[in-house]
């Protein structure tokens, strides 16, 4: 059985992937300090199980010495939401802020998965970088060294946007491969993108998976993975269609009695785009659309919460749990953008199973 370590965790796509491939593996620690994706993370993993409750004082004070969450924030909540945040850490086993981790309490484990805030160093984000010591979110990359440095994990896995690799990133990027061979780790990398693996949506993300030692066989290469048609991710009973009018040109081409995905959120620089393929979801801009003809006549509307979820590859199960905890589509929809498209991680742990059966 290999024991994993989600530093980042969110809702736990690493998770989702290996549930799916029916595996045997154990989460024995994640680690963030976004409320809303560690409830996410609780819903989906750990619904049925809890803690028993201890003081609001004393639940304050264990959530804020973990740094998650926003301390005033904490404070003004209700005794029934602080021990519903309480207990989604605890069930979720999470340290908390990876600036804080003591690295003496982090279990020992066979993997550690590391997507580290992309905020910083995404086309569309600040671009303030990651260089060590800076302070910017995508820093916190260098929070890692402690944890490899200590626990030697024997496998590592890195995702982060293309950027990672281009411009003044790619410097660090290199530096840091560097130090990981350093560290005796053999290194593959290159960037996937969900659209070829199995989910109609555009998503180029690099991946870097690290063996301690020599592998066997190359880390990040392909399997198979079943396709996902446009048909699987559309909703069948959402019927908020409006008739379509297009702010600019219109790039692509749409058949009567055909279904589309529509992305007209840059129309102004890019068009209107109709494609089989879904453009990136983002978790601070939301907006991407379905187009539909029928009667020669063009329909649109929004993509809903669900169908955001399908495109991560998540199961519908996954989405109706975070639904009966609680959190709402906005709130969903933003954890989906923040996500991994879990069809790209199960090709990357058949990788690391296969090594590990190797001959």
């Amino acid at each position: 059985m290999l024991k994993v370590f989600e530093a980042f965790s969110g809702v736990g796509s690493q998770h989702m992937a290996l549930k799916k491939l029916n595996y045997e593996y154990e989460i024995v620690a994640t680690s963030d300090i976004d409320k809303n994706a560690i409830l996410a993370y609780y819903y989906v993993h750990n619904w049925n199980k809890k803690y028993k409750k201890i003081s609001k004082d004393e639940m304050l004070e264990y959530i804020n010495k973990k740094g998650i969450g926003d301390i005033e924030k904490n404070k003004k909540s209700n005794e029934k939401e602080i021990y519903e945040l309480y207990n989604a850490v605890r069930c979720s086993k999470n340290l908390g802020d990876i600036k804080k981790i003591d690295v003496n309490k982090i279990p020992n484990h066979d993997i550690f998965t590391y997507s580290f805030p992309c905020q910083d160093i995404s086309s569309v984000g600040t671009r303030r970088g990651l260089d060590f010591g800076s302070g910017t979110r995508s820093s916190l990359l260098w929070e890692c060294k402690k944890i490899i440095e200590s626990k030697r994990p024997k496998y590592l896995i890195l995702e982060n946007v293309k950027n990672l690799v281009v411009g003044k990133n790619k410097e660090n990027f290199l530096k840091w491969i560097g130090y990981l061979e350093m560290q005796g780790y053999d290194n593959y990398w290159k960037i996937f993108d969900s659209q070829y693996y199995g989910i109609p949506h555009r998503r180029p993300r690099v991946i870097v998976v690290s063996k301690l030692g020599k592998s066997n066989i190359n880390l990040v290469k392909d399997n198979y993975i079943k396709e996902s048609e446009i048909s699987d991710i559309i909703d069948k009973k959402e019927d908020k269609w409006i008739i379509f009018e297009p702010k600019a040109e219109i790039k692509g081409k749409i058949n009567e009695g055909e279904c589309l995905f529509l992305d007209d959120r840059d129309w102004k620089m890019n068009g209107v785009i109709i494609n089989k393929v879904c453009s990136t979801q983002r978790a601070g801009r939301t907006g991407l659309k379905l187009i539909k003809k029928e009667k020669g006549k063009l329909y649109e509307r929004k993509l809903n919460a669900l169908e955001c979820c399908r495109l991560m590859g998540y199961l519908d199960e996954d989405y109706m749990k975070m639904k009966k905890g609680g959190l709402s589509d906005g709130t969903i929809m933003k954890i989906c953008g923040n996500s991994i498209v879990v069809n790209v991680l199960e090709n990357i742990f058949k990788n690391i199973f296969e090594e590990e059966n190797y001959g």
